[in-house]
């Protein structure tokens, strides 16, 4: 399963997104926990180890990723032709959770018995000069390619507000999570990816957690001006911003249990909206169609139609 965390800078969904590991923790559930957003919260709110030179967008790291799922992939020429929409073909290596899996062990920590990566955020010498997109190619390549058991669980700390729709992104998870405070701002948020979203045809993914919800009167604002499922709601909490302060790990011990129920309805709900793998597949080959008539795709990698593998299916993976 495929969660993503995502909404305006500021809404929470770091700490969720921290505390729903936390929650597949005690469940004993695998996973592999992402930041993907570019401020890079993820690792210190749930005690992970932070590598910086693990980050997957730098160049070397990059390349190591389109050069393994590529495989012996016959319709993709070299590695430098995977762009950010490749899709899995016949030949191509997968990511799966275990420790023999070489992009887990070159470029993954361990956490415990599950793992955590980061996407990397700006580098000094991009500044002026490069986009937060390009970064986020190396984790489309994964997502592309991950193999998941029935039981083992992507979580994702997403880049804020709807940059996922000038990607991919969108069309990779099972569940798209966003976080929405009881404010002009988030409504105004929650607007944008809602249009977005049933344009890209994956609003039925999309499901509300109101965050730092504070009285009636901020439930029955969401509940006026929000169209999607809320799948509960959650109170600004002292401990929280207190474990912060002190620089401590966001642990699901700091709500109470009505609160807490709001993480096994994020399970629930994207168990219930689970994805097949080849229906994911088809919409990823659909953006890959409309990435390889873009000017720029063709003048680096000519036309990149050729790597759609119409005989692929995850089923015979």
């Amino acid at each position: 399963m495929r969660t993503a965390f995502v909404g305006k800078g500021g809404s929470g969904k770091s700490t969720l997104a921290a505390l729903f590991t936390d929650y597949l923790k005690e469940q004993e559930k695998q996973f592999l926990a992402v930041d993907a957003d570019i401020n890079q919260h993820l690792a210190e709110l749930i005690e992970a180890e932070f590598k910086d030179e693990l980050a997957i967008s730098k160049a070397e790291n990059s390349k190591k990723i389109r050069e393994y799922v590529k495989g012996d992939n016959p319709l993709i020429e070299d590695q430098s032709n995977v762009v950010k929409s490749t899709p899995p073909g016949t030949g191509s290596n997968f990511i799966e959770l275990n420790e023999e899996n070489k992009i887990l062990s070159d470029l993954a920590t361990e956490y415990g018995d599950n793992w955590f990566m980061h996407i990397g955020t700006y580098e000094k010498e991009g500044i002026g000069a490069s986009c937060y997109h390009t970064s986020l190619t190396s984790f489309e390549n994964i997502l592309s390619h991950l193999k998941l058991e029935e039981d083992e669980r992507l979580v994702s700390d997403m880049v804020a507000g709807t940059d996922a729709f000038a990607n991919t992104l969108h069309a990779q998870f099972d569940l798209i999570v966003l976080v929405v405070e009881p404010t002009p701002e988030g409504i105004k948020v929650y607007e944008q990816y809602k249009e977005l979203s049933e344009e890209a045809g994956v609003f039925e993914n999309v499901a509300v957690v109101g965050n730092k919800v504070d009285c009636k009167h901020d439930r029955e604002y969401l509940k006026e001006n929000i169209d999607s499922e809320i799948l509960g709601y959650l109170p600004r909490k002292s401990e929280i911003k207190m474990a912060r302060q002190q620089h401590k790990p966001i642990r699901l011990e700091l709500l109470n249990s009505d609160e807490k129920q709001v993480f096994q309805k994020i399970t629930e709900t994207t168990e219930s909206r689970k994805v097949e793998p080849d229906e994911r597949l088809e919409k990823l080959k659909k953006i890959h169609r409309k990435v390889s008539e873009k000017k720029y795709i063709k003048d680096a990698c000519g036309d990149v139609k050729t790597q759609i593998d119409e005989e692929f299916s995850w089923s015979e993976v």
